[in-house]
């Protein structure tokens, strides 16, 4: 395994270029420098060997320490974006959950969604939009990413939840990849999350939030042609007299009165903002 070890010195962070090895007489890993690299801040892609530089370690490195330049962990991001997307328009999850394995090391799960997940799954949508993707395939990177966030939820663990949050589509609104990653998120903050999307017929969908009575309600709308049946769903609920935030890629550009909190965000930190003050207010 190579990965980068820093150490500081003076108060200035000086960083090496390490490979570790299992040795199997002795039973320990060893571990040899093959480069010193300097001073962490001046750390680029260029510094580190050919052979070394697109190790998905080195480029989590890279990309989340921020002692180095921005220019520079741009650069990285750039590369673990690209391997990104094209595990996920292979269907390959084993090295999608490398990728994650490695950045989470130095960076947390909202910013792995943030920076490299959530933008790699807009520019397949992009490509599919352009006509450059078959639907096939679009399916099969959905899926992909399904599978990685659900593996991802199955491993946090539980903290002392004193709130409940649901999430819900619209009847209709198929598209579940965004409220996992808000079940995360929100499970991260400290929520018991109640995630019942995709696509429950609004009557069925007010009966269970009435016998469950979270403390807040989130709809998720994705596409225009939903807009009308997230609307009455949003009245339904308020009818509960429970606090509803509506948001979503579908309310961008939205004129439309929900007569609840609506969310544009497309930021986890505000969001959860927003879900307190929500919550607080009850």
């Amino acid at each position: 395994m190579v990965f980068i070890r820093s150490k500081v010195v003076k108060g200035e962070s000086y960083s090496y270029l390490v490979q570790s090895k299992w040795d199997v007489e002795r039973k320990t890993s060893i571990q040899n420098t093959i480069k010193y690299l300097g001073k962490t801040s001046r750390i680029s892609m260029d510094d580190i060997p050919h052979e070394y530089r697109y190790n998905p370690t080195i480029l989590a490195f890279l990309a989340n320490n921020k002692k180095i330049n921005v220019k520079g962990r741009e650069k990285s991001i750039l590369k673990i974006k690209q391997n990104t997307l094209k595990f996920l328009l292979s269907g390959d999850l084993d090295g999608l959950q490398l990728v994650f394995k490695n950045f989470r090391k130095t960076a947390t799960i909202p910013e792995f969604y943030e920076k490299i997940l959530r933008p790699a799954m807009y520019d397949i949508g992009g490509l599919w939009r352009d006509g450059k993707l078959d639907v096939g395939s679009e399916h099969v990177a959905s899926n992909t990413v399904t599978r990685l966030i659900e593996s991802m939820n199955t491993k946090i663990k539980s903290k002392s939840k004193t709130k409940t949050v649901l999430v819900c589509t619209p009847d209709g609104e198929y598209h579940i990849i965004p409220c996992l990653m808000i079940e995360t998120y929100l499970s991260l903050k400290g929520y018991n999350v109640i995630n019942l999307a995709p696509s429950v017929p609004t009557k069925s969908l007010t009966n269970h939030i009435n016998k469950e009575k979270p403390d807040l309600v989130l709809v998720s709308i994705t596409l225009d042609e939903h807009m009308k049946a997230g609307m009455q769903l949003a009245k339904n609920i308020k009818k509960l007299k429970i606090p509803v935030i509506v948001g979503g890629q579908a309310l961008k550009d939205n004129k439309h009165n929900f007569g609840v909190t609506v969310s544009t965000t497309s930021n986890f930190s505000e969001l959860s903002k927003t879900v307190n003050m929500e919550i607080a207010q009850r």
